[in-house]
Order: C-alpha cells, then structure tokens, then sequence
C-alpha cells in the first residue's frame, strides 16, 4: 500500500483497540501485516453493522501489492467476497458485480481444495446482481448456465438447491408462475431441511390459486447450514 494508506490503516487499527476484549485485541497487532487477521477483523465488524470500518480494511487488503504467498492472495480473493456482500446488503448491486467478476477472474482452481466456495458459487452471486439492477432476463441466463455447470461437476444437492431457488426468485418476478414453482419445487427436493410451517402455508397458498404467495412460502423455507 502507499505511505497514506498505510498511515490511514494504523489509524483505523488504533481506533479499533478499544472495541475489543482482550482475547481478541492480538488480532490488531498482527494485522497490520497479516492479511489474514485483518480479513477476520473485518468480518467481525460487518457482523456488527460497522461496516464503514470493515469496508476499509477489506478495501486495505485488495489493494496490497501481489504477493508470492498463496495464503495472501486467498485472502484477498474472501476480501473480494467480503466487500461484495456488504455492498449487496447495502443494494449497491453495480458495485458489488464488479468485486465478484474480481473474485471469479482471481479464483485459483489449483487451490480449489482450501477453499468453501466454488466459482459457481461466485457466478450465482453475480446473477443475484444482475437481477437486483433490474437486468432479471441476465439474472435468469446467468442463474442457468450456473446450473448446467453444477449438474455436469455432479455438485452435490445443497448447492444445486440454492441455484434452482434463485432461478424460481427470478422467474417469479418474470411473473412467470409455471417456472417460478417448478423451479422452486426443485430447490426444496434438494435442500438439507425445510421449515415445514412454511412449506404447509405454500401449499395453503397454491391451492388457493396464490402462486406468488406460495413462491414465496416455499423460498424461506428453504434453510441452509
């Protein structure tokens, strides 16, 4: 980083201090210099709504010159994550697209193994982006291409669940119905649990010929671990 980013970055950490216990104040010190603990800092205050103060520090991480070290550069590929779920949260969704192309373009597939997240995984992200700025035909292609990528790797259930109930979010507000349910049907077949008071209200719903309603239902009841 540049001296004056360096210099707002100590200034940020020194601010930080006080804001933490001290089984966790080490974390400050060290991260200064490790990406890592710096990634963790920053996770720690989105998850607090202090989310100006985690956007600096992602941001202080994505603008560290290359690195030779694997773990660095995996570091900076979750800041790009990071800063992109926050922006989503904030619906800033032409922000939050181009840190995930970011993300997908830096992915690196020979350390694929040390990662929980996929390139799929990212590029459902970005159709979750292209539909929040109102581009929901782009959402729906890129939601489908995501699929037959996931069903030709053999994914596994829990991913190919949160694809197809995206892909039903999507169609739902194409208002097509038919599309909406068949893919959203999918998605709950293929979950790890379901909250059943929901599933019974869809049910509800689509008997009474309420197929947004049971859309609906039938999304957040979906439940992911």
């Amino acid at each position: 980083m540049q001296p004056n980013a360096d210099e707002k970055l100590n200034d940020l950490l020194t601010a930080l201090r006080p804001w933490f216990g001290q089984e966790e104040v080490f974390l400050i010190d060290l991260a200064k210099q490790d990406w890592s603990a710096r990634l963790v800092l920053a996770m720690a205050l989105s998850e607090t709504e202090k989310q100006k103060e985690a956007i600096i520090l992602l941001e202080s991480i994505i603008h560290e010159p290359i690195s030779d070290r694997p773990e660095k550069e995996l570091s900076r590929l979750r800041a790009f994550l990071e800063l992109a779920h926050i922006l989503m949260e904030q619906m800033k969704y032409d922000e939050a697209e181009d840190f995930l192309w970011q993300a997908r373009n830096a992915y690196p597939a020979e350390h694929a193994k040390e990662l929980d997240f996929t390139k799929e995984d990212i590029s459902l992200f970005i159709a979750q982006c292209r539909f929040g700025q109102g581009f929901v035909q782009d959402g729906i292609d890129k939601a489908e291409e995501v699929l037959h990528k996931l069903q030709s790797m053999d994914a596994g259930g829990t991913r190919m669940a949160k694809a197809y109930q995206q892909l039903g979010w999507f169609y739902l507000h194409k208002m097509d119905a038919p599309a909406a349910l068949l893919n959203i049907k999918k998605a709950m077949k293929l979950a790890p649990e379901l909250d059943q008071q929901l599933v019974d209200e869809g049910i509800a719903a689509e008997a009474e010929g309420n197929f947004e309603k049971a859309v609906e239902q039938y999304f957040d009841s979906i439940l992911f671990h």
